[in-house]
Order: structure tokens, then C-alpha cells, then sequence
């Protein structure tokens, strides 16, 4: 055999082993592309994250209103000057103004979620118990009717006017707007507007729709 055809022999060799490792490389590469993939046909599909349900009416009242109105109020009353007509600013720490502004933005927050919903907001949920509503519509001993509503006379009340039950609730998502802002510029004078009307807008949602939550008075002798 001549050196050229013994050259060209050995060259041939070469490719060869090197077209067979380069297979034998791949090889496990594309089992793994087909295993991955396998798993990835056969993995579950994921679930969709159903949204929260939004609160309550009674859920509003009871954890977010009653609470943030009973910190105005409270700090509020540490201002007041001599007459009780007014308000001291100086008497409020920072921590006393950054708290009226929190509890100004998360009235307005959930007063504006139910004026949203006002066409479908659910009264109370499952277990949630609406105060006075043991008692509505029985006669005390003292001889008067209680005046709060069950969660079946509320959705009711709203259903027949959505309109004012929305109008009520943006009317206290405005006041508590300014209240926010009052306390950033430490405003005394709507900080005092705000707190002293604020009983009086709670009324004029409860009213018309909630009834009241108050004992009956004691009859006049």
C-alpha cells in the first residue's frame, strides 16, 4: 500500500470516529430535549387564582369605620381648646397628625368600594353578625321598637335606592379626603369640621339603610 492511500485511509478513519462521537454526544442531549418535554405535556396545567371576595358591608363598619372614626374622634378630643369649640394644633404630636391622615385614607378607601359596588354589595357574610339584629322589631320592656335592620332588610333598602346609597358613601369618601389633607398641613380648623360633622354623615347612611345599631332611649317621664 502506498503512503497516499494509507494517508487517505487514516483520514477517513478520523471522520469517521469523529462523526460517530459527535452522534453518540447528541444522543443523550436529544433524550433529554424529549424528556423535558414529555414532562412538560404531562405536567397540570396551572389554576387560575380566584380574586378575593370583596368585604362586606358589616365587615366595613365593624373592622375599618367604627374603628378609624373612634381614632379621629380620639385624637380630636385631646386637642380640644377651653370652649370646646375648636381645636389646638399644637396639642397633637407628629404621630397623632400622621394617624388622622391613615385613618382619613382608609375611610375613603372602603367608603368608595362600597359606593362602587353599590349594586351588588354584599350585606354580611356567613357568620357575621349584624349588632342589634337579634333584636329587630321587638317591643322593649321600656315600650319602644329597636330600630335596627337584619342583613336581609339592609340589601333590601339598598336594592330599592343604589343611587343614594352611593352618594352617602362618596359624600364620607370626600370628607375624609379633606381630613387626609388637613392633617398634612396640620388644617385645625377642617380637622375640627370633619370630626364634629363625621357622627352626623355616619347617620345619614345608617338611617335610610342600616337603621341604628343605638338602644332605645329611656322613655321621658
Amino acid at each position: 500500500m502506498s503512503k497516499a492511500n494509507a494517508a487517505t485511509l487514516v483520514i477517513s478513519g478520523l471522520i469517521l470516529l469523529a462523526g460517530c462521537n459527535r452522534n453518540a454526544a447528541t444522543a443523550p442531549e436529544a433524550a433529554s430535549d424529549a424528556s423535558s418535554a414529555a414532562a412538560a405535556s404531562s405536567a397540570p396545567a396551572p389554576t387560575a387564582t380566584a380574586a378575593p371576595a370583596a368585604p362586606t358591608i358589616n365587615d366595613a363598619m365593624t373592622k375599618v369605620m367604627s374603628v378609624q372614626a373612634q381614632t379621629i374622634w380620639d385624637i380630636s378630643s385631646k386637642a380640644f381648646n377651653d370652649r370646646g369649640d375648636g381645636l389646638i394644633g399644637s396639642k397633637l404630636s407628629a404621630q397623632d397628625w400622621a394617624a388622622l391622615a391613615d385613618a382619613g385614607r382608609t375611610m375613603s378607601e372602603r367608603a368608595r368600594m362600597l359606593a362602587d359596588n353599590a349594586q351588588q354589595i354584599v350585606v354580611a357574610g356567613p357568620g357575621e353578625t349584624i349588632l342589634g339584629a337579634d333584636a329587630v322589631g321587638e317591643v322593649g320592656k321600656i315600650g319602644h321598637t329597636w330600630d335596627a335592620a337584619n342583613a336581609k332588610q339592609i340589601k333590601s333598602r339598598i336594592a330599592a335606592n343604589p343611587a343614594l346609597f352611593a352618594a352617602r358613601a362618596n359624600a364620607l369618601a370626600k370628607a375624609m379626603d379633606d381630613l387626609a389633607d388637613a392633617a398634612k398641613t396640620k388644617d385645625v380648623k377642617t380637622v375640627y369640621r370633619v370630626s364634629a360633622g363625621l357622627d352626623d354623615s355616619c347617620d345619614s347612611c345608617h338611617k335610610p339603610f342600616w337603621g341604628t345599631d343605638d338602644p332605645p332611649p329611656y322613655p321621658k317621664q
